[in-house]
Protein backbone atom coordinates (compact mmCIF):
# COMPACT_ATOMS: atom_id res chain seq x y z
CA UNK A 1 0.00 0.00 0.00
CA UNK A 2 1.54 3.35 -1.18
CA UNK A 3 1.87 6.46 1.29
CA UNK A 4 -0.50 8.68 -0.90
CA UNK A 5 -3.46 5.55 -1.15
CA UNK A 6 -3.08 5.24 2.72
CA UNK A 7 -3.17 9.34 2.93
CA UNK A 8 -6.16 8.90 1.34
CA UNK A 9 -7.96 6.36 2.67
CA UNK A 10 -7.40 8.51 5.85
CA UNK A 11 -8.95 11.39 4.49
CA UNK A 12 -12.20 10.10 2.93
CA UNK A 13 -14.22 11.99 5.52
CA UNK A 14 -13.36 14.82 3.10
CA UNK A 15 -15.81 13.63 0.56
CA UNK A 16 -18.35 13.71 2.86
CA UNK A 17 -17.56 17.16 3.27
CA UNK A 18 -17.20 17.77 -0.44
CA UNK A 19 -20.96 16.16 -0.52
CA UNK A 20 -21.95 18.29 2.03
CA UNK A 21 -20.84 21.10 0.26
CA UNK A 22 -22.44 20.36 -3.21
CA UNK A 23 -26.35 19.50 -1.52
CA UNK A 24 -25.82 23.10 0.37
CA UNK A 25 -24.83 25.12 -3.02
CA UNK A 26 -27.33 23.19 -4.74
CA UNK A 27 -29.90 24.10 -2.02
CA UNK A 28 -28.95 27.83 -1.79
CA UNK A 29 -29.36 28.49 -5.47
CA UNK A 30 -32.57 26.33 -5.98
CA UNK A 31 -33.83 27.95 -2.73
CA UNK A 32 -33.36 31.12 -3.98
CA UNK A 33 -35.73 30.69 -6.65
CA UNK A 34 -38.56 29.18 -4.34
CA UNK A 35 -38.02 32.85 -2.15
CA UNK A 36 -38.45 34.65 -4.79
CA UNK A 37 -41.60 33.04 -5.79
CA UNK A 38 -42.88 33.32 -1.95
CA UNK A 39 -42.77 36.60 -1.78
CA UNK A 40 -43.97 37.55 -5.01
CA UNK A 41 -47.33 35.17 -4.47
CA UNK A 42 -47.47 36.83 -1.53
CA UNK A 43 -48.10 40.37 -3.47
CA UNK A 44 -51.35 42.25 -2.72
CA UNK A 45 -51.47 42.99 -6.15
CA UNK A 46 -53.52 39.09 -6.59
CA UNK A 47 -55.68 40.20 -3.92
CA UNK A 48 -58.11 40.16 -6.25
CA UNK A 49 -58.05 36.36 -7.09
CA UNK A 50 -60.44 34.29 -5.23
CA UNK A 51 -61.38 30.38 -5.30
CA UNK A 52 -64.92 30.77 -4.91
CA UNK A 53 -67.55 31.33 -7.48
CA UNK A 54 -67.23 35.43 -8.36
CA UNK A 55 -64.80 35.07 -10.99
CA UNK A 56 -65.66 37.74 -13.80
CA UNK A 57 -66.20 37.38 -17.17
CA UNK A 58 -63.00 38.05 -18.13
CA UNK A 59 -59.01 37.56 -16.89
CA UNK A 60 -56.03 38.57 -16.81
CA UNK A 61 -52.69 36.23 -17.21
CA UNK A 62 -49.83 37.81 -14.92
CA UNK A 63 -46.46 36.59 -15.92
CA UNK A 64 -43.28 37.68 -14.29
CA UNK A 65 -40.25 37.94 -16.37
CA UNK A 66 -37.47 38.43 -13.38
CA UNK A 67 -33.75 37.95 -13.51
CA UNK A 68 -31.87 36.59 -15.93
CA UNK A 69 -33.39 36.32 -19.34
CA UNK A 70 -33.01 32.65 -20.71
CA UNK A 71 -34.15 30.36 -23.23
CA UNK A 72 -35.61 29.07 -19.60
CA UNK A 73 -37.39 31.88 -19.47
CA UNK A 74 -38.58 32.40 -23.41
CA UNK A 75 -40.42 28.54 -23.13
CA UNK A 76 -42.49 29.75 -20.03
CA UNK A 77 -43.83 33.22 -21.55
CA UNK A 78 -44.22 30.94 -24.75
CA UNK A 79 -46.45 28.47 -22.87
CA UNK A 80 -47.83 30.99 -20.75
CA UNK A 81 -49.82 32.90 -24.05
CA UNK A 82 -50.29 29.64 -26.02
CA UNK A 83 -52.47 29.05 -22.62
CA UNK A 84 -54.65 32.20 -23.82
CA UNK A 85 -55.57 30.37 -26.92
CA UNK A 86 -59.23 29.43 -27.37
CA UNK A 87 -58.12 26.04 -27.95
CA UNK A 88 -55.85 25.67 -24.55
CA UNK A 89 -59.10 27.31 -23.02
CA UNK A 90 -61.19 24.45 -24.25
CA UNK A 91 -58.87 21.49 -23.68
CA UNK A 92 -57.94 22.62 -20.01
CA UNK A 93 -59.03 22.75 -16.51
CA UNK A 94 -56.33 25.02 -15.73
CA UNK A 95 -56.16 28.10 -15.08
CA UNK A 96 -55.72 28.23 -18.75
CA UNK A 97 -59.87 28.02 -18.86
CA UNK A 98 -59.99 31.70 -17.81
CA UNK A 99 -61.40 33.74 -20.52
CA UNK A 100 -58.25 35.73 -21.05
CA UNK A 101 -58.15 38.79 -22.74
CA UNK A 102 -54.71 40.00 -21.74
CA UNK A 103 -51.66 38.97 -20.75
CA UNK A 104 -49.12 41.14 -18.93
CA UNK A 105 -45.34 40.69 -18.64
CA UNK A 106 -44.50 41.84 -15.49
CA UNK A 107 -40.64 43.15 -16.28
CA UNK A 108 -38.01 43.09 -13.36
CA UNK A 109 -34.94 41.79 -15.24
CA UNK A 110 -31.45 43.23 -15.50
CA UNK A 111 -31.32 41.39 -19.31
CA UNK A 112 -30.33 38.08 -20.59
CA UNK A 113 -29.64 36.19 -23.76
CA UNK A 114 -30.38 38.03 -27.22
CA UNK A 115 -31.71 34.44 -28.53
CA UNK A 116 -34.45 33.95 -25.88
CA UNK A 117 -35.07 37.65 -26.24
CA UNK A 118 -35.96 37.22 -29.99
CA UNK A 119 -38.13 34.17 -29.08
CA UNK A 120 -40.01 36.09 -26.43
CA UNK A 121 -40.59 38.73 -29.05
CA UNK A 122 -41.70 35.97 -31.66
CA UNK A 123 -44.26 34.68 -28.72
CA UNK A 124 -45.78 38.27 -28.23
CA UNK A 125 -46.64 38.56 -31.78
CA UNK A 126 -47.97 35.06 -32.25
CA UNK A 127 -50.50 36.21 -29.15
CA UNK A 128 -54.29 35.59 -29.18
CA UNK A 129 -55.15 38.57 -26.70
CA UNK A 130 -52.99 41.28 -26.75
CA UNK A 131 -49.48 41.50 -24.38
CA UNK A 132 -48.84 44.40 -22.06
CA UNK A 133 -45.50 45.09 -20.85
CA UNK A 134 -45.33 46.78 -17.42
CA UNK A 135 -42.56 47.90 -15.70
CA UNK A 136 -43.24 46.95 -12.11
CA UNK A 137 -42.84 47.31 -8.66
CA UNK A 138 -41.42 50.41 -8.48
CA UNK A 139 -37.91 50.96 -8.35
CA UNK A 140 -37.02 47.90 -10.40
CA UNK A 141 -35.73 47.95 -13.74
CA UNK A 142 -36.11 46.72 -17.34
CA UNK A 143 -32.43 46.83 -18.83
CA UNK A 144 -31.38 46.14 -22.10
CA UNK A 145 -33.38 42.88 -23.28
CA UNK A 146 -36.03 43.83 -20.93
CA UNK A 147 -36.36 47.25 -23.06
CA UNK A 148 -36.56 45.69 -26.27
CA UNK A 149 -38.98 43.06 -25.13
CA UNK A 150 -41.13 46.22 -23.46
CA UNK A 151 -41.23 47.41 -27.05
CA UNK A 152 -42.68 44.22 -28.68
CA UNK A 153 -45.32 44.86 -26.28
CA UNK A 154 -48.71 46.16 -27.40
CA UNK A 155 -49.31 48.60 -24.12
CA UNK A 156 -46.27 49.64 -23.13
CA UNK A 157 -46.19 50.93 -18.68
CA UNK A 158 -43.39 51.76 -16.16
CA UNK A 159 -44.07 52.24 -12.53
CA UNK A 160 -42.80 55.21 -11.17
CA UNK A 161 -39.03 55.10 -10.10
CA UNK A 162 -38.08 52.35 -12.45
CA UNK A 163 -35.97 52.44 -15.68
CA UNK A 164 -35.50 50.92 -18.67
CA UNK A 165 -32.59 50.96 -21.44
CA UNK A 166 -28.91 50.00 -22.00
CA UNK A 167 -29.99 48.13 -24.57
CA UNK A 168 -26.46 47.36 -26.44
CA UNK A 169 -25.66 44.36 -26.87
CA UNK A 170 -22.24 43.40 -24.85
CA UNK A 171 -19.53 40.23 -24.27
CA UNK A 172 -17.24 40.06 -21.97
CA UNK A 173 -17.15 43.25 -20.05
CA UNK A 174 -16.74 45.19 -23.03
CA UNK A 175 -20.02 46.46 -25.41
CA UNK A 176 -20.35 44.85 -28.45
CA UNK A 177 -19.28 47.19 -31.16
CA UNK A 178 -19.32 45.16 -33.85
CA UNK A 179 -21.83 47.03 -36.85
CA UNK A 180 -23.40 44.21 -38.02
CA UNK A 181 -24.34 42.82 -34.56
CA UNK A 182 -25.45 46.46 -33.69
CA UNK A 183 -27.44 47.40 -36.27
CA UNK A 184 -29.69 43.94 -36.11
CA UNK A 185 -30.51 45.07 -32.64
CA UNK A 186 -31.59 48.29 -33.80
CA UNK A 187 -33.54 47.63 -36.84
CA UNK A 188 -34.94 45.19 -34.91
CA UNK A 189 -36.05 47.60 -32.23
CA UNK A 190 -37.23 50.28 -34.54
CA UNK A 191 -39.94 47.54 -36.64
CA UNK A 192 -40.96 46.98 -32.91
CA UNK A 193 -41.50 50.72 -32.52
CA UNK A 194 -43.10 51.59 -35.90
CA UNK A 195 -45.60 48.22 -35.38
CA UNK A 196 -46.54 50.16 -32.15
CA UNK A 197 -46.44 53.88 -33.55
CA UNK A 198 -43.67 54.46 -31.07
CA UNK A 199 -40.75 57.02 -31.15
CA UNK A 200 -39.09 54.70 -33.70
CA UNK A 201 -35.64 57.50 -33.26
CA UNK A 202 -35.53 56.43 -29.25
CA UNK A 203 -35.74 52.74 -30.09
CA UNK A 204 -32.49 52.69 -31.47
CA UNK A 205 -30.75 54.85 -29.34
CA UNK A 206 -31.43 52.39 -26.61
CA UNK A 207 -28.83 50.55 -28.78
CA UNK A 208 -26.59 52.50 -30.40
CA UNK A 209 -26.15 54.98 -27.49
CA UNK A 210 -27.13 52.95 -24.31
CA UNK A 211 -29.89 55.13 -23.49
CA UNK A 212 -31.44 55.30 -20.13
CA UNK A 213 -35.17 56.38 -19.27
CA UNK A 214 -37.53 56.92 -16.24
CA UNK A 215 -41.17 56.87 -16.92
CA UNK A 216 -41.74 59.97 -17.03
CA UNK A 217 -39.45 60.91 -19.96
CA UNK A 218 -40.26 57.45 -21.54
CA UNK A 219 -44.14 59.22 -21.59
CA UNK A 220 -42.73 62.23 -23.39
CA UNK A 221 -40.95 60.80 -26.02
CA UNK A 222 -43.44 57.89 -26.50
CA UNK A 223 -41.87 55.16 -25.50
CA UNK A 224 -44.47 54.28 -23.56
CA UNK A 225 -48.36 54.55 -23.27
CA UNK A 226 -48.67 55.34 -19.50
CA UNK A 227 -47.55 55.26 -16.26
CA UNK A 228 -49.25 53.62 -13.42
CA UNK A 229 -48.07 52.94 -9.86
CA UNK A 230 -50.27 49.85 -9.09
CA UNK A 231 -52.02 46.73 -11.28
CA UNK A 232 -55.33 48.16 -10.43
CA UNK A 233 -54.85 51.53 -11.77
CA UNK A 234 -53.01 49.81 -15.01
CA UNK A 235 -56.48 48.03 -15.48
CA UNK A 236 -58.44 51.56 -15.12
CA UNK A 237 -55.97 53.10 -17.61
CA UNK A 238 -55.78 50.51 -20.59
CA UNK A 239 -59.30 49.76 -20.47
CA UNK A 240 -60.76 50.72 -23.63
CA UNK A 241 -57.46 51.64 -25.43
CA UNK A 242 -57.14 50.07 -28.88
CA UNK A 243 -53.64 48.77 -29.30
CA UNK A 244 -51.59 47.89 -32.56
CA UNK A 245 -50.71 44.40 -32.50
CA UNK A 246 -48.91 41.98 -35.12
CA UNK A 247 -52.45 40.46 -36.19
CA UNK A 248 -54.53 43.99 -36.13
CA UNK A 249 -55.86 46.79 -34.24
CA UNK A 250 -57.61 45.13 -30.76
CA UNK A 251 -59.51 46.95 -27.68
CA UNK A 252 -58.06 46.35 -24.40
CA UNK A 253 -60.64 45.14 -22.05
CA UNK A 254 -59.23 45.24 -18.63
CA UNK A 255 -62.26 46.62 -16.17
CA UNK A 256 -63.15 44.27 -13.95
CA UNK A 257 -60.76 41.81 -15.07
CA UNK A 258 -59.54 39.39 -12.71
CA UNK A 259 -55.49 38.86 -12.44
CA UNK A 260 -54.42 35.27 -12.55
CA UNK A 261 -50.81 34.66 -11.88
CA UNK A 262 -48.72 32.29 -14.30
CA UNK A 263 -47.72 29.37 -12.45
CA UNK A 264 -44.95 27.49 -14.00
CA UNK A 265 -44.62 23.76 -14.35
CA UNK A 266 -41.89 22.11 -13.01
CA UNK A 267 -40.10 21.28 -15.97
CA UNK A 268 -40.26 24.84 -16.86
CA UNK A 269 -38.83 26.38 -13.20
CA UNK A 270 -35.84 23.67 -13.51
CA UNK A 271 -34.84 24.59 -17.29
CA UNK A 272 -35.21 28.11 -15.72
CA UNK A 273 -32.83 27.64 -13.07
CA UNK A 274 -30.53 25.40 -15.20
CA UNK A 275 -30.52 27.79 -18.20
CA UNK A 276 -28.65 30.54 -15.95
CA UNK A 277 -25.39 30.98 -16.92
CA UNK A 278 -24.49 31.62 -13.34
CA UNK A 279 -25.75 28.28 -12.46
CA UNK A 280 -25.10 26.24 -15.02
CA UNK A 281 -21.19 27.79 -14.65
CA UNK A 282 -21.01 26.96 -11.14
CA UNK A 283 -22.48 23.56 -11.39
CA UNK A 284 -19.93 22.60 -14.05
CA UNK A 285 -17.08 23.73 -11.99
CA UNK A 286 -18.24 22.11 -9.10
CA UNK A 287 -18.58 18.47 -11.01
CA UNK A 288 -15.25 18.63 -12.17
CA UNK A 289 -14.30 18.95 -8.74
CA UNK A 290 -16.17 16.71 -7.45
CA UNK A 291 -15.44 14.50 -10.53
CA UNK A 292 -11.95 14.54 -9.97
CA UNK A 293 -12.35 13.94 -5.79
CA UNK A 294 -14.06 10.95 -6.62
CA UNK A 295 -11.32 9.52 -9.04
CA UNK A 296 -8.65 10.17 -6.90
CA UNK A 297 -10.76 8.54 -3.69
CA UNK A 298 -12.65 5.52 -5.22
CA UNK A 299 -15.57 3.80 -2.77
CA UNK A 300 -18.36 6.88 -2.31
CA UNK A 301 -19.11 7.45 -5.94
CA UNK A 302 -18.97 11.09 -5.61
CA UNK A 303 -17.21 10.56 -8.87
CA UNK A 304 -21.09 9.77 -10.56
CA UNK A 305 -22.21 12.77 -8.85
CA UNK A 306 -19.56 15.15 -10.00
CA UNK A 307 -20.52 14.02 -13.98
CA UNK A 308 -24.00 14.16 -13.48
CA UNK A 309 -23.41 17.98 -12.62
CA UNK A 310 -21.20 18.50 -15.71
CA UNK A 311 -24.03 17.02 -17.54
CA UNK A 312 -26.78 19.40 -15.94
CA UNK A 313 -24.36 21.90 -16.83
CA UNK A 314 -24.05 21.30 -20.56
CA UNK A 315 -27.93 20.69 -20.58
CA UNK A 316 -28.98 24.20 -18.91
CA UNK A 317 -26.82 25.76 -21.61
CA UNK A 318 -28.39 23.87 -24.38
CA UNK A 319 -24.74 22.80 -25.58
CA UNK A 320 -24.10 26.56 -26.80
CA UNK A 321 -21.26 27.11 -24.33
CA UNK A 322 -17.75 28.60 -24.96
CA UNK A 323 -15.90 25.46 -25.88
CA UNK A 324 -12.47 27.30 -25.62
CA UNK A 325 -13.92 28.11 -21.73
CA UNK A 326 -15.12 24.51 -21.30
CA UNK A 327 -11.16 23.08 -22.48
CA UNK A 328 -9.67 25.53 -19.72
CA UNK A 329 -11.56 24.44 -16.78
CA UNK A 330 -10.66 20.90 -18.09
CA UNK A 331 -7.60 21.19 -18.35
CA UNK A 332 -7.65 22.93 -14.85
CA UNK A 333 -8.97 20.07 -13.42
CA UNK A 334 -6.54 17.50 -15.01
CA UNK A 335 -3.76 19.41 -13.86
CA UNK A 336 -5.12 19.22 -10.19
CA UNK A 337 -5.68 15.69 -10.78
CA UNK A 338 -1.61 15.56 -12.12
CA UNK A 339 -0.72 17.29 -9.40
CA UNK A 340 -2.51 14.31 -6.87
CA UNK A 341 -0.97 11.49 -8.91
CA UNK A 342 2.55 12.91 -9.75
CA UNK A 343 5.65 14.02 -7.75
CA UNK A 344 6.07 17.61 -7.45
CA UNK A 345 5.84 20.86 -5.27
CA UNK A 346 2.69 21.61 -5.58
CA UNK A 347 3.03 24.57 -8.79
CA UNK A 348 0.89 22.44 -11.20
CA UNK A 349 -1.84 21.97 -8.76
CA UNK A 350 -2.16 25.98 -8.09
CA UNK A 351 -1.71 26.45 -11.34
CA UNK A 352 -4.61 23.89 -12.04
CA UNK A 353 -6.91 26.07 -9.82
CA UNK A 354 -6.09 29.10 -11.11
CA UNK A 355 -7.08 27.79 -14.83
CA UNK A 356 -10.25 26.66 -13.58
CA UNK A 357 -11.02 30.08 -12.13
CA UNK A 358 -9.84 31.75 -15.30
CA UNK A 359 -12.23 29.10 -17.40
CA UNK A 360 -15.37 29.73 -14.86
CA UNK A 361 -15.08 34.03 -15.73
CA UNK A 362 -14.77 33.05 -19.49
CA UNK A 363 -17.42 31.12 -19.16
CA UNK A 364 -19.75 33.11 -18.24
CA UNK A 365 -18.58 36.39 -19.45
CA UNK A 366 -17.54 35.35 -22.62
CA UNK A 367 -20.53 33.21 -24.11
CA UNK A 368 -20.83 32.22 -27.65
CA UNK A 369 -23.55 34.63 -28.40
CA UNK A 370 -23.50 38.16 -27.18
CA UNK A 371 -25.82 38.92 -24.13
CA UNK A 372 -28.48 42.04 -23.46
CA UNK A 373 -27.35 42.78 -20.48
CA UNK A 374 -25.23 45.84 -18.27
CA UNK A 375 -21.96 45.23 -17.86
CA UNK A 376 -22.45 46.40 -14.57
CA UNK A 377 -24.56 42.79 -14.07
CA UNK A 378 -22.67 40.63 -16.38
CA UNK A 379 -19.85 41.24 -14.00
CA UNK A 380 -21.80 41.15 -10.99
CA UNK A 381 -21.91 36.97 -12.40
CA UNK A 382 -18.48 36.75 -12.56
CA UNK A 383 -17.86 37.84 -9.14
CA UNK A 384 -20.72 36.11 -7.74
CA UNK A 385 -19.62 32.41 -9.59
CA UNK A 386 -16.22 33.29 -7.84
CA UNK A 387 -17.40 33.39 -4.56
CA UNK A 388 -19.55 30.46 -5.03
CA UNK A 389 -16.82 28.26 -6.41
CA UNK A 390 -13.94 29.46 -4.10
CA UNK A 391 -15.13 26.78 -1.06
CA UNK A 392 -14.33 23.93 -3.41
CA UNK A 393 -11.06 25.58 -4.97
CA UNK A 394 -9.93 26.07 -1.21
CA UNK A 395 -10.74 22.59 -0.72
CA UNK A 396 -9.13 21.51 -3.77
CA UNK A 397 -5.56 23.71 -2.45
CA UNK A 398 -6.13 21.86 0.44
CA UNK A 399 -6.06 18.72 -0.97
CA UNK A 400 -2.84 19.47 -3.03
CA UNK A 401 -1.43 21.04 -0.08
CA UNK A 402 -1.71 17.77 2.19
CA UNK A 403 -0.44 15.44 -0.52
CA UNK A 404 2.45 17.22 -1.22
CA UNK A 405 3.45 17.30 2.31
CA UNK A 406 2.65 13.66 1.99
CA UNK A 407 5.22 13.42 -0.77
CA UNK A 408 7.73 15.14 0.64
CA UNK A 409 8.39 13.29 3.74
CA UNK A 410 10.97 10.59 3.82
CA UNK A 411 9.51 7.10 3.80
CA UNK A 412 9.88 5.94 7.27
CA UNK A 413 12.01 2.95 7.88
CA UNK A 414 10.45 -0.56 9.19
CA UNK A 415 11.32 -0.67 12.88
CA UNK A 416 9.48 -3.80 14.88
CA UNK A 417 8.61 -3.74 18.64
CA UNK A 418 10.25 -6.62 19.18
CA UNK A 419 11.90 -9.47 17.15
CA UNK A 420 10.58 -12.45 19.28
CA UNK A 421 7.01 -13.44 19.02
CA UNK A 422 4.32 -16.56 19.25
CA UNK A 423 2.75 -18.16 16.08
CA UNK A 424 -1.20 -18.03 16.16
CA UNK A 425 -1.69 -20.47 13.07
CA UNK A 426 0.92 -23.45 11.64
CA UNK A 427 3.04 -21.98 9.21
CA UNK A 428 5.32 -23.26 6.67
CA UNK A 429 7.21 -21.60 3.43
CA UNK A 430 4.43 -22.61 1.58
CA UNK A 431 1.37 -21.45 3.93
CA UNK A 432 1.18 -17.89 5.90
CA UNK A 433 -0.18 -17.38 8.92
CA UNK A 434 -0.64 -15.03 11.59
CA UNK A 435 1.69 -14.25 14.64
CA UNK A 436 1.97 -12.11 17.71
CA UNK A 437 5.29 -10.15 17.51
CA UNK A 438 5.13 -6.82 19.88
CA UNK A 439 1.98 -6.95 20.89
CA UNK A 440 0.60 -6.76 16.92
CA UNK A 441 -0.89 -9.16 14.93
CA UNK A 442 1.54 -9.90 11.95
CA UNK A 443 1.26 -11.96 8.49
CA UNK A 444 4.05 -14.23 8.44
CA UNK A 445 5.43 -17.42 6.66
CA UNK A 446 8.91 -19.07 7.72
CA UNK A 447 11.78 -19.00 5.77
CA UNK A 448 12.88 -21.42 2.88
CA UNK A 449 14.34 -24.51 4.86
CA UNK A 450 12.56 -23.88 8.07
CA UNK A 451 10.17 -26.89 8.89
CA UNK A 452 7.24 -26.07 9.76
CA UNK A 453 6.22 -23.81 13.05
CA UNK A 454 3.03 -25.33 14.50
CA UNK A 455 0.62 -22.87 16.33
CA UNK A 456 1.40 -21.52 19.89
CA UNK A 457 5.52 -22.53 19.11
CA UNK A 458 7.80 -19.17 19.82
CA UNK A 459 9.12 -17.60 16.59
CA UNK A 460 11.94 -14.74 16.06
CA UNK A 461 11.94 -12.44 12.94
CA UNK A 462 14.53 -12.91 10.47
CA UNK A 463 13.47 -10.58 7.34
CA UNK A 464 10.24 -9.27 5.79
CA UNK A 465 8.81 -9.07 2.16
CA UNK A 466 6.22 -6.19 1.95
CA UNK A 467 3.71 -6.47 4.80
CA UNK A 468 4.80 -10.50 5.00
CA UNK A 469 7.27 -11.26 8.13
CA UNK A 470 9.89 -14.08 7.64
CA UNK A 471 9.85 -15.88 10.08
CA UNK A 472 12.04 -19.26 12.55
CA UNK A 473 11.82 -21.35 15.47
CA UNK A 474 13.14 -19.61 17.91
Amino acid sequence: MTYFSTFLRKHHNHQQNTIFLVVAVLVTLFGSTVVNYTLAAANPVFAQQQEDSTITDRAILWVDVKDFISSGTAEDISMAIQSTSPSASSSSSSSSSYPFSVVILALDTPGGSLDATFSIIDAIQQSPVPVIGYVYPQGKSAWSAGTIILLATDYAVMAPVTTIGSAQPVQGTEPVNDTKVINAVAEKAVSLAELHQRNVTQAARFITHNDNLTPEKALERNVIEAVAASPEELLAKADGVTVTTFNGEKVLRTADAQIIRHESSLRTQLVNFLSNPLIATTLMTIGFFVLIYGITSPGFGVEVGGAVLIILGLLGQGLDINWGAFALLALGIGLVAYELYSPGFGAIGIGGIAVVAIGTMFMITQPVQPLLVTEEHLGNLATISIITIAPFAGLMALMTYKVWRVKKRKPQQFVLQSEQGVALDSISSNRTGFVIVGGEYWKAKSSTGESEINKGEKIKVVGKEADLLIIEHL
